[in-house]
C-alpha cells in the first residue's frame, strides 16, 4: 500500500513538473458578425479550445450583422455585457458592429489579457471576390490587424437551400491554418481571408489565389411599391462569374479551401505614373478673380 501511494504521488510530481515547464497556452479572441448565438462561432470556439495549446475568448455582436462591412459605431453608447459561456469559453455580448466589436474587445474587455491572435468566423455563407468589400466578417478581422494583431477571417459556402450547414466539418480545415498562423505568424499589415467549400468533407486541400475583380452580373433596384414621389425598392444580386483558376471565387467554386492574403494598404501604386500630371493641377479661381500661380 505504501508503495502504491509513493508511486501515485510520484506521478502526480511528474505531471506537475511537466506542466510546469510547458508554455501558456496561446490567447485567441474569436469574432463574427453572425451574433454571438451563431453556430459558426460555437464551432470554432469549440475546435479551437478542444486544443490544449489554446485558450479563447469569445467576443461577438450581440445580433446578426452580415453585410455591415467596416462600419463602426460612432454616435450612441456601445452595451457590452458578459454572455453564457460559448463552447465553454468565457464569451462577451457587444451591441455594436463587427469591426466595433472587435476593436472593443481587444481596446476595452481584453485591454490587460491581449490575445496572440484574432480570429472572425466561421461566417454562414462565402467572402469571396468582390464580396469582401461588404464582409463583416472581414471587417471584424481588418480592424483587429489595424490594431496590430494577426488575424484571420474564415467562412464557409452554403447550399442555402441546406438548413444545417456542417460547421464542425468546416471547423477541421481551419483548425490547421489557425495553427500555421499561430507558429509562423502573418506578414504585416495583412489579413488572412480563409474560405471553405460547401461541402467541407469532399474539400480537395488547400490553395493560396487572389482576390476575383470580376463584376457582379447584375446589382440593380426594383421598384416594388410607390406612394406619390416614394419609392420603395428591393436589390438584386447576381455574382459574376470568374474562370481564372488563380481567383479565390473559381478556386472555391472548384472545391478548394481558399486562402488570400489581403493588405490593409489600399494606395494603387500603379497607377502613379498616370496620374502625375495631376500634381501640375491649379486651384479654381474665385469668381471675377485671375489664377495665380504659388
Amino acid at each position: 500500500m505504501r508503495r502504491l501511494v509513493l508511486s501515485t504521488v510520484a506521478t502526480w510530481l511528474v505531471a506537475i513538473a511537466a506542466m510546469a515547464g510547458s508554455p501558456a497556452p496561446v490567447h485567441v479572441m474569436i469574432v463574427n458578425d453572425d451574433g454571438i448565438a451563431a453556430p459558426g462561432i460555437e464551432a470554432l470556439a469549440r475546435a479551437v479550445a478542444a486544443d490544449p495549446a489554446y485558450r479563447v475568448t469569445v467576443v461577438a455582436p450581440v445580433q446578426q450583422q452580415s453585410g455591415v462591412g467596416h462600419a463602426l459605431v460612432i454616435r450612441r453608447s456601445i452595451e457590452v455585457a458578459p454572455h453564457a459561456p460559448v463552447a465553454g469559453c468565457t464569451a462577451w455580448a457587444v451591441d455594436a458592429t463587427p469591426a466595433t466589436t472587435a476593436r472593443v474587445g481587444l481596446a476595452t474587455i481584453l485591454k490587460d489579457d491581449p490575445p496572440a491572435l484574432v480570429v472572425s468566423g466561421i461566417n454562414r455563407g462565402e467572402n469571396v471576390g468582390t464580396v469582401i468589400w461588404y464582409s463583416g466578417t472581414v471587417g471584424a478581422a481588418r480592424e483587429a490587424a489595424l490594431l496590430g494583431y494577426p488575424a484571420v477571417a474564415v467562412s464557409l459556402a452554403l447550399d442555402w437551400g441546406d438548413p444545417h450547414p456542417d460547421f464542425a466539418a468546416a471547423a477541421r480545415w481551419i483548425k490547421p491554418v489557425i495553427d500555421a498562423v499561430r507558429e509562423g505568424g502573418l506578414p504585416p499589415r495583412t489579413v488572412l481571408n480563409v474560405n471553405v467549400p460547401k461541402d467541407p468533407a469532399a474539400a480537395r486541400g488547400y490553395r493560396l489565389v487572389r482576390m476575383s475583380l470580376v463584376p457582379d452580373a447584375d446589382s440593380s433596384y426594383e421598384v416594388i411599391r410607390r406612394e406619390g414621389a416614394r419609392r420603395w425598392l428591393s436589390g438584386h444580386w447576381v455574382p459574376g462569374v470568374e474562370t481564372s483558376p488563380d481567383a479565390d471565387v473559381a478556386a472555391l467554386a472548384a472545391g478548394w479551401v481558399t486562402m488570400t492574403p489581403l493588405g490593409l494598404d489600399q494606395t494603387a501604386y500603379r497607377s502613379f505614373p498616370g496620374l502625375e500630371k495631376l500634381m501640375n493641377l491649379k486651384p479654381s479661381a474665385a469668381a471675377g478673380q485671375p489664377v495665380t500661380s504659388p
